[in-house]
């Protein structure tokens, strides 16, 4: 079973043989970062990584005086092996291992004052990021893959603004 990053970057390798910045852009532009942890340094990192699997292959290909680089190509065990992660992905219930879950679960050494001022923050910025977000999806065209991510990115938003309010209603009830 292939890591969510390593899944990302077969899969956009097997849309579009690709050199690492090419990937690092096509993650950019599609607002990945919106919903998994990757920067440039784990794109190089995974490519060599799924190369030793054999799952891609790479040319080194120059361009006039431009240093060499590598092409990145999805083979065929890299194929099936993207096609059997995505199939047990799109058929099983993951866990969710959240920064706010084990902040709460640790809250209890912070003066109430601490707590009510970083819950508020985070709502804040939370209703900020639905802000954009909601901008995001009426103003982009998107795939239906497209759509149906950043509709469920948008449902985990709303549901942590109503979860962050509801929280800081109850500990904060006659305050």
């Amino acid at each position: 079973m292939l890591s969510n990053v390593e899944l990302i970057v077969l899969s956009l390798v097997h849309e579009k043989p690709s050199y690492a910045y090419e990937i690092e852009k096509q993650i950019e532009t599609r607002n990945m970062r919106l919903w998994v942890k990757i920067g440039i340094a784990s794109i190089y990192q995974v490519l060599e990584r799924l190369n030793k699997k054999d799952f891609v292959k790479f040319e080194v290909e120059r361009e006039g005086k431009a240093p060499e680089r590598k092409r990145f190509f999805v083979t065929e065990a890299g194929l099936q092996e993207l096609r059997s992660s995505v199939k047990e992905l799109l058929g099983t219930l993951e866990w969710f291992y959240l920064d706010l879950n084990v902040a709460i679960e640790g809250s209890h050494v912070l003066e109430a004052s601490e707590i009510r001022e970083c819950l508020e923050r985070r709502l804040d910025i939370v209703r900020h990021s639905l802000q954009r977000l909601r901008q995001m999806c009426e103003n982009t065209d998107r795939t239906c893959r497209g759509d149906a991510i950043m509709r469920n990115v948008l449902g985990f938003r709303e549901a942590e603004e109503k979860l962050l309010a509801e929280y800081l209603n109850t500990l904060f009830k006659g305050d």
